[in-house]
């Protein structure tokens, strides 16, 4: 229903170089709240050819004044502080809504208002149920099964045969629905988190406080994650990056040495095993270079991402 005066759902968009996208993020936010009053607000984590094309083709965004590259965190905390509504929605640039998602989980909020907050399911662009519904609060065990499992920081989420709407611990960041009292309640995403797990350890926080998270399944979105380079190696370094930095803040001393370790050794048995594959399957060379080339660097620049972000949000740009 577009801008109100009074909306229902501040929609909070985070771009960095996302002109290839953001078009149809617009039109897949109007289509997904065809019945429910909303503001979209942006900001420009780029170089500002994205806020460029919302100022002259999507007079429904609000732009939100740039900082430069601040992260994710921070460029939805600062839209926040512009936000009207009482929920906050976010959607990431490369997402897509299905028709009526956003509806659908403002009439959720409506009818659960002890939750504090509600996501959907996110498909890749082949229509497969991507990482980000699994989620979990990780715990140091966990990243001792991560030598052995990807699977094991993918332990969240519903069961990919779920019907029904059920709790979980995390959402995924780049389409989910948050009250704004909550949201205040809790000061927003912590900053010091430049990209990667800032929503892990902003549900850690939700939770840790009593509140209820809630995913249904009805409620769709695509998510071209990565912006179509899931398997960069800079994707991976933040990712790892993020990972160490949620383990320093939440993890005693002995927490972060089994996960710093077991990072460590599950991107040796990645990268060794796509270098390894790449040889062996030549017909599939591309594909295992590219995994061996994304965790390399993990392996050999271990200072990088074992202490975490620093001052300067290392890896930055």
């Amino acid at each position: 229903m577009g801008n109100e005066e009074s909306p229902q759902v501040s929609v909070f968009v985070v771009t960095y170089k996302s002109t290839r996208y953001i078009r149809q993020c617009v039109a897949g936010i109007a289509n997904a709240a065809a019945e429910s009053s909303y503001e979209i607000l942006m900001i420009d984590n780029g170089d500002g050819d994205t806020e460029a094309v919302a100022r002259a083709e999507l007079p429904q965004v609000k732009i939100v004044p740039s900082e430069g590259n601040i992260g994710f965190g921070a460029g939805n905390n600062r839209c926040a502080l512009h936000a009207r509504a009482p929920l906050f929605m976010l959607v990431n640039p490369d997402a897509v809504p299905q028709a009526g998602a956003i509806d659908r989980l403002v009439a959720l909020a409506h009818a659960t208002p002890d939750a504090a907050a509600w996501g959907g399911r996110s498909y890749d662009p082949a229509g497969n149920l991507d990482n980000a519904n699994y989620l979990a609060l990780p715990t140091p065990a966990d990243f001792i099964r991560f030598t052995v499992s990807s699977k094991s920081l993918r332990r969240g989420g519903l069961p990919p045969s779920a019907t029904t709407l059920g709790e979980v611990d995390v959402l995924n960041g780049g389409f989910m629905m948050v009250r704004a009292d909550v949201w205040h309640e809790i000061g927003g995403f912590d900053e010091s988190f430049f990209l990667y797990s800032e929503e892990v350890d902003l549900f850690k926080r939700i939770r840790d406080r009593g509140y209820t998270v809630l995913v249904d399944p009805d409620v769709k979105v695509t998510h071209d994650s990565g912006s179509g380079n899931a398997l960069s190696p800079r994707r991976m370094m933040h990712m790892t990056i993020g990972r160490m930095h949620y383990a320093r803040k939440h993890f005693g001393k002995s927490g972060v040495m089994v996960a710093g370790w077991g990072m460590w050794i599950a991107a040796l048995r990645y990268a060794a095993f796509g270098a390894l594959m790449a040889k062996l399957l030549p017909g599939q060379r591309e594909r295992f270079t590219k995994i061996a080339n994304a965790w390399t660097p993990i392996v050999r620049e271990r200072q990088r991402w074992w202490h975490g972000y620093r001052t300067g949000h290392e890896g930055r740009g």
